[in-house]
């Protein structure tokens, strides 16, 4: 009977905070699909290249030669044939030529029995004589041409039969010519079966023995490739090159990218998770005040102090487990799918492959339910610290006394009633004040950093490969933003619950000296206005060196390329959060119910 009784406490407990109960639980959910969505996007922007790398057995090792007759029989034989190389495809590559006043590429390699780095069609189909070739698909620079087009090339006119794409050029932004450097307009594949002039090899490709699950990415697989390219090297008898992927522009630009996306899931997080563990420090900090009497009657009828605990931990562990659970669901399936988009404006992508990367997510939700139930458990253990009748009268309401501001009678003499009261009332409760601040304050950062990513992606001062990697991170950054902004709103939302419930003693007081429902509403939303701007004074600046962080560690951008009107704009967008919060919360303070709010707590 006594345990039923608990447990009705219990779910009591957690039915008359329901909205502390949502709030904790949606501010945890927004953290952890934040956390979790970003955590795996690098993941799958590697294993989703890789995929094509697989596909198409992409060269671990390019081989080139100096030498103007290409590669000797001996130095092919020497190289083809060493234990560590599973594959080897022979071809000519020319670079430096113009073709249809285009500067041109020409590959001469057996397309149709490519075993290495093959060549896949988009449209069209492969040549069938030597009158025939492909062109690669179209890109920033390499030209749009139709199947059927005519162009003279080595002394005829050839006809493209069909549209290629290479797995080594990959990047949007165009591929170098190695002669003149400049970004190559055409590139053109002739099937070397069809070809019978005596052509130089000029290349090599090479794929190594290696394990298929060994990502591309990895540094396990770079590795390998190093120590078969220092082996290749010990024995070369002439003036050769290797090339791995990780001179391959493409592939290069992939894994810089795919850094800057980690920065990002790494930095962000943190503070989401500070912001989220400081709003339940808040919630819950007032929810044990508030349930002093409740932990004293406890200790009097000879519940033990971890049964006692129980119940505030478990309100707590009930929320984090389930806002974790929510969270990992949606940041696992459906956040990459809004953000993967983003990875074609670069790259020529796959599908996004559907293997995740949950580590990120797990560390989170591990985490936040630490942080979250530590929290409730240090401030329970403190509460119950006190002798059973104190606990069971009410909380003396802190005295009021000179704040600052009665110190500057030009300003203070200058004040309404209702503006001198809204003032001692926020500086009354120096801790609660410092919660609003700071928590509203760090919601603001956020969404400064957020809106400083997105200037700095969509600067006109980024060198071209700079700007498609701008172009690509602008929509996660736009994502950043507009989870800062839920997360402000939840901040702000939940501070302004509380204080409603604190004080509906306070207000119903009000309606019954005659206050009009706006100037009630007014006497709630005139402290929060005020805490929330301090808030916002501190958040600025905080974004402007998290923004500075971020830039840093991701060598990319400078914080000087923020619009000065986007911290503006931050702050704007705060104060917009707050007057929503307002209207909504108009309509539960005109529900308070004056005469059960005024009943004795004694």
């Amino acid at each position: 009977m006594v345990m039923r009784t608990y447990f009705k406490t219990v779910f009591r407990t957690v039915k008359n905070n329901m909205g502390r109960f949502v709030a904790i639980t949606l501010i945890i959910a927004l953290g952890i699909t934040f956390i979790t969505g970003l955590g795996t996007l690098s993941h799958k922007f590697e294993e989703s290249l890789g995929s094509i790398y697989k596909r198409t057995d992409v060269a671990d090792i390019i081989v080139k030669t100096e030498s103007a007759t290409g590669f000797s029989e001996d130095t092919k034989k020497a190289i083809t044939e060493n234990e560590n190389i599973s594959k080897s495809v022979f071809l000519t590559m020319m670079d430096g030529m113009e073709i249809n006043e285009k500067n041109a590429r020409i590959y001469i390699a057996p397309l149709s029995e490519m075993e290495i780095s093959k060549i896949e069609l988009s449209d069209g189909r492969m040549p069938e004589n030597g009158d025939e070739i492909l062109v690669e698909r179209a890109s920033e620079f390499v030209d749009e041409v139709a199947i059927g087009e005519t162009m003279e090339i080595m002394g005829g006119e050839k006809t493209v039969v069909g549209i290629a794409g290479n797995p080594l050029i990959l990047y949007n932004g165009g591929e170098p010519d190695q002669v003149n450097e400049e970004n190559l307009e055409l590139i053109v594949y002739f099937d070397s079966q069809y070809i019978n002039l005596p052509l130089p090899t000029t290349d090599i490709y090479l794929t190594i023995d290696k394990s298929d699950k060994l990502s591309y990415f990895s540094d396990e697989y770079i590795d390998e490739v190093d120590k078969t390219v220092s082996i290749l090297e010990e024995n070369a008898e002439e003036d050769l090159h290797f090339l791995t992927l990780e001179e391959n522009k493409s592939y290069a630009l992939a894994k810089s990218y795919a850094e800057k996306i980690d920065v990002i899931t790494l930095i962000f997080p943190i503070f989401f998770v500070a912001v989220a563990a400081l709003v339940v420090l808040t919630t819950m900090t007032r929810l044990i005040e508030e349930e002093r009497s409740a932990i004293g009657c406890y200790q009097t009828l000879g519940y033990g102090d971890a049964r006692i605990a129980f119940k505030y931990i478990g309100f707590s562990l009930f929320c984090s487990i389930l806002g974790s659970a929510i969270g990992f669901a949606i940041g696992v399936v459906y956040l990459p799918y809004s953000i993967y988009p983003a990875f074609r404006i670069m790259f020529f992508m796959s599908e996004m492959v559907s293997s995740i990367n949950p580590v990120m997510g797990i560390i989170a939700i591990i985490s936040m339910i630490a942080v979250v139930n530590i929290v409730t458990a240090v401030l329970i253990k403190k509460e119950m610290e006190g002798q059973p009748a104190n606990l069971l009268r009410p909380k003396s309401p802190k005295a009021g006394r000179v704040i600052f501001l009665e110190k500057i009678p030009f300003i203070w003499k200058h004040l309404s009633f209702r503006y001198k009261s809204t003032f001692r009332n926020i500086f009354r409760y120096v801790k609660h004040l410092l919660m609003t601040i700071v928590s509203v304050a760090g919601s603001t950062a956020i969404i400064v950093a957020g809106l400083g990513l997105y200037d700095i992606s969509n600067s006109d001062t980024l060198e071209t490969d700079m700007s498609y990697i701008g172009n690509s991170l602008s929509l996660i950054s736009f994502v950043v933003i507009i989870f800062a902004i839920v997360l402000c709103l939840l901040v702000i939302f939940n501070l302004t619950n509380m204080n409603i419930g604190e004080r509906k003693r306070e207000l119903a007081t009000l309606k019954v000296l005659g206050y009009y429902d706006w100037e009630v509403s007014g006497y709630i939303f005139r402290e929060i206005f005020i805490s929330s701007f301090f808030g916002i004074i501190f958040g600025i600046p905080a974004g402007y060196g998290i923004t500075a962080f971020i830039f840093g560690y991701m060598d990319f951008g400078s914080v000087k390329d923020v619009n000065w009107y986007s911290y503006l704009a931050a702050a704007l967008i705060v104060i917009a959060l707050i007057l929503i919060v307002d209207i909504i919360m108009h309509f539960k303070i005109k529900k308070i119910d004056m005469t059960s709010s005024l009943k004795t707590v004694e």
